[in-house]
């Protein structure tokens, strides 16, 4: 929805500067305060109430509010504070949120359904709040000068590296990425600068040292759901809250089909609009495609072609990986970004997220599979070893952080210890968990699912999804990411989850089978990079990873991954791994450490 920016004291000038990174996030509105202990920053996307009565920075009595994001319960919160007496000037969810938090404090907060990054001053008692949603739709980044008690945050990384005295490479980090991808821990790559967690709040009160509490959490339900298929249908449909037309992100699985199935009920056909990837030289990954096209047929909806070729990597993944802030080794980013430039509305609805909840993965499949065999498991009284095959050896294991990080697909790329130096291997003490750390492990197929909500879907897809579409003005919404979605469903019973047959979504399938035309066997979104860079993309490739690109030999053996490079051009060989040496061998280069 927007861009916010701010610190705990009083300059100007400053708080231009920091916004000149984040206009992209907010360009139909921009405005700041500054006062003697505040200063507050906004970029206005405008969703709802599009007239500049809503504009933020919002000031209600002694209250200041900058807040990025959608609350999707906003008209029941507002007739809520009717009753109290609230009178609204405006028809927006900003309002909403000034007013919840003046009659209630910061349980208001408690009270939001949505998707935020909040910051709000309270001039009496001369405190700030930050907050952000419980699953992390919306980033919030911070530094402090704990001397001073000031801090300073941001919707963007590079708004804190123009007012850092000095930016630091933070190796942590880089041990994630190397393991797996991305970065889980709350610091960034650059030292100093964190992430807000999600659900994490802090206060930070006049010349007093700031105060991080864990405020925000789920609240898991186990009981099976009485009519389920109106459940989803109505968290799915609360998504659709808008004063502007939407878009809808259409593959050939069954979440964005059953998105797909919901728009159509309830919106206009003027007031959505329907996009999905098509690769031109290779027909074999056009099955989301063919499959997205034969459903919009049916039902006579205009099907929007993102073509994508191999010159679209090599043209875009620069800028894609100067966007992202952090490197993130999904080339699922590249498509992120062609569909991007080609979607013209403001709101985008994704399928992210229905994987994680429904079990829709093959080795979620996997772990239902020998979670139950390990209960009834004969090796463990007969075998005292390790086995070559990587099942039998997840039969042996005794915790849920053990069966998750054997999961884990950048965990499991070969011989990286050869291509990044000073290579070590994640372990279970190395996970970096945020809502689940203290979790009772009980059930290996719905730990996994919430392992993965609690690490990939905040720093990969939410982080990757909102960096690259606000960038372009366009908020990404998540349906199934809903707070509700996750507490009725993500640890429903494990049996539920798959049919007698073992099929993935089995739950989801049994009450949506009847409402479209076809769905495509569970793939995941795929590109032939894999083939492009034994080819056409090879050059380009091999140019990125060299030294007269940039010299990254403190943390790249240049040697190694010539050779691999040779091999991958000879017969597949770990593709991904390429790919992950590419995008940080650009974030070397990007951001000049």
């Amino acid at each position: 929805m927007c861009g916010i920016n701010g610190y705990n004291f009083k300059d100007q000038t400053l708080i231009s500067k920091m916004m000149s990174f984040t206009y992209n996030r907010g360009p139909d509105a921009r405005d700041f305060v500054s006062k003697d202990d505040i200063t507050l920053g906004h970029d206005r996307l405008s969703i709802l109430d599009l007239d500049k009565r809503s504009n933020q920075p919002y000031i209600f009595n002694n209250l200041i509010l900058s807040f990025n994001g959608e609350i999707y319960n906003y008209i029941d919160l507002k007739k809520n504070l009717q009753e109290y007496g609230y009178v609204f000037k405006t028809t927006s969810d900003t309002e909403v949120v000034i007013y919840l938090f003046d009659k209630f404090g910061v349980d208001a907060f408690k009270k939001l359904s949505g998707i935020f990054a909040i910051s709000l001053w309270d001039d009496n008692n001369k405190t700030l709040y930050l907050i952000r949603d419980k699953v992390g739709v919306k980033p919030l980044y911070y530094f402090c000068e704990t001397s001073k008690n000031l801090i300073y945050f941001s919707s963007s990384i590079k708004s804190l590296l123009s007012v850092c005295k000095n930016k630091i490479f933070n190796e942590k980090a880089f041990f994630s990425y190397q393991n797996i991808g991305r970065n889980d821990f709350k610091e960034t790559f650059f030292k100093g600068i964190y992430k807000l967690l999600p659900g994490e709040l802090i206060i930070q009160k006049k010349n007093e040292k700031i105060k991080k509490i864990k405020f925000l959490d789920f609240d898991f339900e186990t009981e099976n759901q009485i009519n389920p298929k109106k459940k989803i249908y109505d968290i799915i449909k609360s998504q659709f809250v808008s004063d502007v037309p939407i878009a809808l992100s259409l593959s050939g699985g069954w979440d964005s089909n059953i998105i797909y199935h919901t728009m159509r009920k309830t919106l206009e056909k003027k007031k959505y609009k329907i996009y999905s990837f098509f690769f031109p030289d290779y027909e074999k990954f056009n099955a989301d495609y063919n499959v997205a096209k034969k459903n919009c047929l049916h039902f006579n909806d205009d099907l929007t072609e993102v073509e994508v070729n191999y010159k679209d990597f090599s043209d875009n993944v620069e800028k894609v990986v100067q966007i992202l802030e952090e490197p993130i080794s999904n080339q699922s980013a590249v498509l992120n970004y062609m569909m991007a430039k080609k979607v013209n509305e403001k709101v985008l609805i994704t399928g992210d997220g229905g994987d994680e909840i429904f079990g829709g993965y093959d080795h979620y499949r996997s772990a239902y599979i020998l979670s139950n065999l390990s209960k009834i498991n004969f090796f463990k009284f007969f075998f005292k070893k390790e086995f070559r095959n990587k099942n039998l050896n997840r039969l042996f294991y005794n915790n849920s952080k053990q069966f998750f990080l054997s999961f884990n697909e950048g965990n499991l790329m070969k011989n990286k210890n050869l291509y990044f130096k000073n290579f070590s291997n994640f372990t279970t003490n190395d996970l970096n968990f945020n809502h689940c750390i203290n979790h009772k492990y009980s059930n290996r197929l719905n730990d996994l699912c919430y392992f993965d909500l609690d690490t990939k879907i905040p720093n990969d897809f939410l982080r990757r999804n909102d960096n690259i579409f606000m960038n372009f003005g366009i908020e990404a919404r998540v349906p199934y990411l809903d707070e509700d979605m996750i507490n009725k469903f993500l640890f429903m019973d494990e049996k539920l989850k798959f049919n007698h047959m073992l099929t993935n979504k089995g739950y989801l399938k049994k009450y949506f089978k009847n409402n479209f035309i076809t769905v495509k066997k569970k793939w995941g979104l795929q590109s032939p990079i894999a083939k492009w860079m034994k080819n056409e993309l090879q050059p380009f490739i091999k140019q990125i990873l060299s030294k007269e690109y940039y010299d990254s030999s403190q943390h790249l053996n240049f040697f190694e991954i010539e050779n691999l490079l040779k091999r991958h051009k000879e017969s597949y060989y770990n593709p991904d791994l390429i790919w992950s040496l590419v995008i940080f061998q650009i974030f070397m280069r990007k951001f000049k450490f």
